[in-house]
């Protein structure tokens, strides 16, 4: 009798680590974090090696974006950039290059996206920095972000907390805690 009491207990506490093992699992499988839209799965994309894509207007280049890698997702016709190089001109020649840790491209919507840590300067010696993305709007062909810190060639320095800008970055509206210093 004792021998069975003694069983009965042994077979009710490895019941009880079960069920707590298998509520520890589900817990810890339910709050594990979801896939993000900059990590789309990999069986799901088409990849190219080495390739660009590029807009013109008439005979005039717009906008190139280049990378090492480029992964399309069929679904959504969205493009991932790896390590990506976006060259855009102004209509006055200006070129402006971005790099970037990742890019993405929406057809749907017409925006590049170019996410942290970016590097942005033009063929005249501007440059852009910012702690957030930069987007770039194919239809007004504008440049838009968060916190900014604009030089330009002359040494005069723009900032504040959100902006849009053209390829020169010579017209440029700063919003939030606006600052112009001008150079020496």
């Amino acid at each position: 009798m004792r021998q069975k009491l003694i069983q009965n207990k042994i077979g009710i506490l490895v019941a009880a680590v079960l069920i707590l093992f298998a509520g520890m699992l589900y817990w810890f499988m339910k709050s594990a974090p979801t896939q993000v839209e900059d990590t789309p799965r990999s069986d799901d994309l088409v990849e190219f090696q080495g390739s660009e894509i590029e807009e013109k207007d008439g005979d005039r280049l717009v906008w190139r974006l280049s990378s090492e890698k480029i992964q399309v997702d069929p679904k959504t016709q969205k493009m991932y950039f790896t390590s990506p190089k976006a060259e855009i001109w102004e209509k006055d020649g200006t070129e402006l290059t971005v790099t970037a840790k990742l890019g993405i491209v929406d057809r749907e919507k017409k925006t590049i996206e170019l996410k942290q840590p970016i590097e942005a300067s033009t063929d005249k010696g501007d440059t852009l920095q910012t702690e957030g993305s930069v987007y770039y709007n194919m239809d007004t062909r504008l440049i838009k972000g968060g916190k900014v810190l604009l030089t330009r060639h002359d040494k005069t320095a723009v900032s504040g907390d959100s902006f849009e800008t053209n390829a020169s970055l010579d017209q440029v509206t700063v919003q939030g805690h606006a600052k112009i210093t001008k150079g020496e």
